[in-house]
Order: structure tokens, then C-alpha cells, then sequence
């Protein structure tokens, strides 16, 4: 029954541990796409102001 027990407690400990690394892992990858959204969307807002100076200057032209 003892070593059942251990085996329980064992089991048990592995789990947190896998929980743990998820939440970690999900944390990480959270901030990483986090990063990568300002990084992007600052080159599109880039890229839209330039298209408005090109399509204001054709319509002076």
C-alpha cells in the first residue's frame, strides 16, 4: 500500500510540475505575440502613411 502511495505522490508532483510549465510556456508565447503585435502593426500604421502622402500627392498632381 506504501508503495502505492509513493507512486500517487509521484504522479501528483508530475502533474504540477507539467501544469506549471504550461501556464509558463503560455505566459512566454503571450508576450512573445504580444511583441511581435506592436512590432507589425507599427509597420502597417508605417505603411498607411505612406499610401495617404502618395494618394494625397496624386491628387494634387
Amino acid at each position: 500500500m506504501q508503495h502505492m502511495n509513493d507512486w500517487i505522490k509521484h504522479i501528483a508532483h508530475n502533474y504540477i510540475l507539467i501544469i506549471i510549465a504550461a501556464v509558463l510556456f503560455f505566459a512566454i508565447k503571450a508576450v512573445i505575440g504580444w511583441f511581435t503585435y506592436k512590432h507589425y502593426n507599427q509597420k502597417l500604421d508605417t505603411l498607411a502613411n505612406k499610401i495617404d502622402r502618395l494618394l494625397e500627392q496624386h491628387k494634387t498632381d
